[in-house]
């Protein structure tokens, strides 16, 4: 937490809606650089209820970052259906443990990449609250693992904001529990909706 303060700028706001959210949780969280599964860490309070954080990593780099691995990365297992990609995310929040969603499913670049089906499948299978994290950052995936130049870093020019929305359920998002897959590609969009309006 020290070094994203000092040399991010990093700043985290509404906690008290991550209090609303119970225990274990969905967190719901846009893409920006190949820090955010970190940054996702560092934004929860320092409680060991909040700890592990399963996510799911795309397999390319679950095999590079090896770190991924120790801080609850689980291999996402690409080109299987919803049901098998998504069984040990729900295994998960069964057993008491919460998860972070990356619903568009890789790093926003020039693209306006469309939310996948997987959140709402988890969120509508889990009957878990999900709780929105909007990363504003100028940070730059593209660049490199480290989101950006090493001088950049030195010289404090980049910043990192983690904006907690208020935590709502998969049914809010279409007015019912998403079943078919348009439905589920619908939910999915309502959920990245809520994240990008969390301020």
């Amino acid at each position: 937490m020290l070094l994203f303060r000092v040399f991010l700028n990093f700043r985290v706001i509404g906690t008290d809606n991550l209090k609303k959210a119970g225990y274990p949780f969905i967190l719901a969280v846009n893409h920006v650089s190949y820090l955010d599964p970190v940054s996702a860490y560092i934004a929860m309070p320092f409680h060991l209820k909040y700890f592990p954080l399963f996510f799911m990593a795309n397999d390319y780099f679950y095999k590079i970052l090896f770190f991924y691995r120790f801080i609850g990365a689980i291999r996402a297992q690409e080109g299987r259906d919803l049901e098998l990609s998504g069984k040990p995310l729900i295994d998960i929040l069964t057993n008491g443990d919460s998860i972070a969603i990356f619903p568009e499913g890789g790093i926003k670049r020039d693209i306006k990449r469309r939310p996948r089906r997987g959140i709402s499948y988890v969120a509508s299978k889990s009957n878990k609250l999900i709780l929105p994290l909007k990363i504003e950052s100028n940070l730059d995936g593209s660049v490199s693992v480290l989101g950006g130049k090493v001088i950049d870093l030195l010289a404090g020019r980049h910043r990192v904001r983690m904006v907690f929305g208020k935590p709502f359920r998969i049914e809010d998002t279409i007015g019912k529990i998403p079943e078919s897959l348009s439905e589920l590609r619908k939910a999915s969009e309502g959920v990245f909706k809520r994240i990008e309006a969390a301020t």
